[in-house]
């Protein structure tokens, strides 16, 4: 088994900054913004539906494949020097949210060219902050509409 701790990265590119989820670029990848210092927990998930298909001659109960949807939310930390994620994820904010769950090759595990990424098409239609207490630091929620269907095998093309 391969562990990832501390090995994964997490970075944002505006809406026109990738032409192909499929295999976004090395300079589309490197001009994205590197948002892991920032991030506190990830759900970047699919899911697909089962629609029943019963039939009155047996009582086992068929199913089929349905439709699929996924989410995407995040939590990052506010800075009062860097405050990157919450500068760049305002509502109404479309990009691409790429995950290098493994890491990437590059400098401070970013993706390179044929490294693996997931890349997340999104509109951030909420951002919320967290309640303040004392002895905790700042953070936020970032909630997203995933606009069309992910690519979680994209390869990163040269």
């Amino acid at each position: 088994m391969r562990c990832a701790a501390f090995a994964w990265a997490i970075s944002f590119a505006p809406a026109a900054a990738i032409t192909d989820i499929a295999a976004p670029t090395a300079a589309e990848v490197a001009g994205a913004t590197d948002l892991t210092g920032h991030l506190i927990s990830l759900n970047a998930s699919s899911r697909g539906n089962a629609v029943p298909t019963p039939s009155f001659d047996s009582l086992f109960e068929t199913s089929t494949a349905g439709t699929s949807s996924a989410t995407f939310d995040a939590d990052f930390y506010r800075d009062d020097e860097d405050d990157a994620a919450w500068e760049l994820l305002p509502r109404g904010t479309r990009g691409f949210f790429l995950v290098s769950r493994f890491g990437g090759a590059g400098t401070d595990n970013l993706p390179v060219a044929t490294d693996e990424v997931e890349v997340w098409p999104v509109m951030v239609p909420s951002r919320t902050m967290a309640n303040m207490s004392n002895n905790t630091v700042l953070t936020f929620t970032v909630s997203c509409a995933v606009t069309e269907e992910p690519n979680e095998e994209a390869v990163v093309g040269a």
